[in-house]
C-alpha cells in the first residue's frame, strides 16, 4: 500500500470498545486497544495514501453470542453473581439482535470505494445509542470535574 501510494485499512472493534458493558471487561479493553491502535495508524499511514477506517458494531445477528461459542468461567464464585447473570443474558439474545450481517458487509464494501471515508464508523441503531450515551457520559464527568483537572497547573 505504501508502495502504491493508496489503500484502505478497515479494523473491526466493537461499540464494547467504546461503551462496555458489566462482564465483559476483558473483551471491552481489547476493543479499546484496537480503537487507539487505528486512531494513531490513521496519522501514520496518512502521507502515503493510505485511508483508514475503525468499524464499530453493535449487535449482530451472528453466532457470537451462542452459549457454544462463547467460553466463560465455569467457576461460579457467589460474589460475581451479578456479573454472571450479565454474562448469562447476553447469551439469551442470540438471534435477535438488531443488526443484519448482510448489510453491515455491504456497508464496509461500501466505504472503501468513498474518496473520504470515516475514520469513526459505528453500526447499528444500538451502537448509535450506546456511543452518544457514552459521550453524554464523558461531557458530563469532564464538565463536573472541570475545576480539578485544570488545578493542577503552575500558578
Amino acid at each position: 500500500m505504501r508502495t502504491q501510494q493508496s489503500g484502505h485499512i478497515i479494523n473491526i472493534s466493537s461499540i464494547a470498545g467504546i461503551a462496555p458493558s458489566m462482564g465483559w471487561s476483558v473483551y471491552g479493553a481489547a476493543k479499546h486497544a484496537v480503537i487507539g491502535l487505528t486512531e494513531v495508524l490513521a496519522d501514520d499511514v496518512r502521507p502515503f495514501g493510505i485511508k483508514v477506517t475503525l468499524i464499530a458494531p453493535g449487535a449482530f445477528r451472528t453466532n457470537f453470542n451462542n452459549p457454544d461459542s462463547l467460553v466463560l468461567s465455569q467457576q461460579k464464585i457467589d460474589a460475581y453473581a451479578e456479573i454472571r447473570s450479565s454474562q448469562e443474558r447476553f447469551t439469551t439474545t442470540s438471534g435477535t439482535q438488531v443488526g443484519d450481517p448482510s448489510k453491515a458487509a455491504k456497508v464496509m464494501m461500501e466505504v472503501t470505494d468513498m474518496a473520504e471515508p470515516p475514520l469513526y464508523l459505528l453500526l447499528g441503531s444500538d451502537a448509535y445509542a450506546r456511543a452518544f450515551g457514552k459521550l453524554d457520559l464523558l461531557a458530563s464527568s469532564y464538565q463536573q470535574w472541570e475545576a480539578l483537572t485544570k488545578s493542577t497547573g503552575f500558578d
